[in-house]
Order: C-alpha cells, then sequence, then structure tokens
C-alpha cells in the first residue's frame, strides 16, 4: 500500500491530487494536511498545469473530514494551529491560479465538504453525500466552510447543512447548488468534457474572473469599472 496520504499525478495539462486514505474514508490528518500543502506550492509553480482535479481513493468517500482521533487528542494550542493551518491549505487551493474540479464520490463530510467548497466546481456521481455534521461532535466547521457555503447558497440554504447537520444526496446537491453536475463516473463524458473545455480557456483571462467572482465587496462603480478595462487589456495581451 502506497505510504503516501496524497497521490500527485499529471497528465498533459491536468494535475490530479488524490486524498489517499480509503481505509478511513481518507479522512484528513496532519501527514495528509501537510502533504496536500507540499503539493499544492508545487502545482503553483508548475506553470504547464491549467487544471487540478481533486478526488479521493477508493469507491466510499471523497473525504470525511478531519481524523477525528488525531484532532480529539490535540491540545488547546495545537488544535489552534491545526485550524490555522487547515485555513492556509485551503485558502491555497481557493486561490490557486488554475482550474480546479472536486470529483466526488461517497462521502463529502465536514472537512472534506469544507475542501470541496474550496473548488471552482463540483462533480458528483450517484453515490455522493455531503453533510457538515461538526455540530453533532461540539464543534464548528474550522476550515472555511461556513463562509463559502453561504457564498455558494445564501444563508436560508446554508443554516439547513450547517445547523441541521442533514445527510444530503447527490441530486437534492444538484438542486441547492452545492455541486454543478451529477456524473457517472470520472470517465462520463461531462465530466472529460469540463476538464476539456476548462483547459482551452486562457489562464490570465480565467484567473482574473476568477478573482473578481470572488471579490464580494466589487461594485459596477468607479474604480471597478477601471479595473475590469484593465483586466480586459491584461487578459487580450497575456498567454
Amino acid at each position: 500500500m502506497d505510504s503516501k496520504k496524497i497521490i500527485y499525478k499529471t497528465e498533459n495539462d491536468v494535475a490530479f491530487i488524490t486524498l489517499n486514505n480509503p481505509t478511513k474514508l481518507n479522512c484528513i490528518g496532519f501527514q495528509m494536511l501537510n502533504e496536500l500543502n507540499e503539493v499544492l506550492i508545487k502545482v503553483e509553480r508548475d506553470h504547464e498545469v491549467r487544471v487540478v482535479v481533486f478526488k479521493g481513493a477508493g469507491e466510499r468517500a471523497f473525504s470525511t473530514g478531519a481524523d477525528l482521533n488525531e484532532f480529539q487528542s490535540l491540545s488547546e494550542e495545537n488544535a489552534k494551529k491545526w485550524i490555522q493551518f487547515g485555513n492556509k491549505v485551503f485558502n491555497r487551493i481557493e486561490n490557486l491560479n488554475k482550474s480546479t474540479i472536486a470529483y466526488i464520490n461517497g462521502y463529502a463530510l465536514g472537512g472534506g465538504l469544507e475542501l470541496a467548497l474550496t473548488c471552482d466546481f463540483r462533480m458528483g456521481n450517484e453515490t455522493a453525500i455531503f453533510a457538515s455534521p461538526e455540530l453533532q461532535h461540539g464543534w464548528l466547521p474550522g476550515w472555511g466552510g461556513m463562509t463559502r457555503l453561504r457564498r455558494l447558497l445564501g444563508e436560508v440554504k446554508s443554516k439547513e447543512v450547517v445547523l441541521l447537520s442533514e445527510k444530503i444526496q447527490a441530486d437534492k446537491a444538484l438542486e441547492m447548488g452545492l455541486i454543478n453536475r451529477i456524473v457517472q463516473s470520472e470517465e462520463d463524458s461531462l465530466f472529460i468534457d469540463m476538464i476539456n473545455h476548462l483547459r482551452k480557456i486562457k489562464p490570465t483571462a480565467y484567473n482574473l474572473a476568477k478573482v473578481i467572482l470572488m471579490d464580494e465587496f466589487r461594485t459596477t462603480r468607479g474604480a471597478d469599472i477601471q479595473f475590469d478595462l484593465l483586466a480586459m487589456q491584461i487578459a487580450n495581451r497575456s498567454d
């Protein structure tokens, strides 16, 4: 068995990052989080990579979130560091200057759901199940999930996910807007077409649009219009 908790490979200009802890439903422990951070640094520096796909090893789960055995054994100071480092890693995913897709098979719970939310797109198969169960354990989603959920779904639906902690099947997740597509597998033409479409977009134009769309304070006036004009000029001259 591969001792690495993150498997990284590239195919042409597409990178695949696999959470590799299938016997524990790809829960995220210290080793996995550190390896993920190291791989993301490599991805950031690889100018050939245009699309990054995150997935879970095995057939049962994308990820069930933080390794509870490790998390519950932490001192208060180390728990603080764990949460801060997790946020640093997840922010790194969200701000990657690449297209990012989470392919979700089986469970995406807690920190696993939070990781999926950092991606530009989420594609789930029919076995995908989502939940934010943290409140049932007496704590809160600590890796940015509540903020990203509210941005994505709005306050009402985000309260349903976090405060009720109910499991959400793939069809309901699609209806809510939690995922973009339901696909049969990684070989599904919808999934492959999505990757190929993203590969063809000029990286500079894509990344400028991504930055603008993520800016919750943007307006349609003044300096923001000037930024749009500048962004258009930069995009036209690049790549």
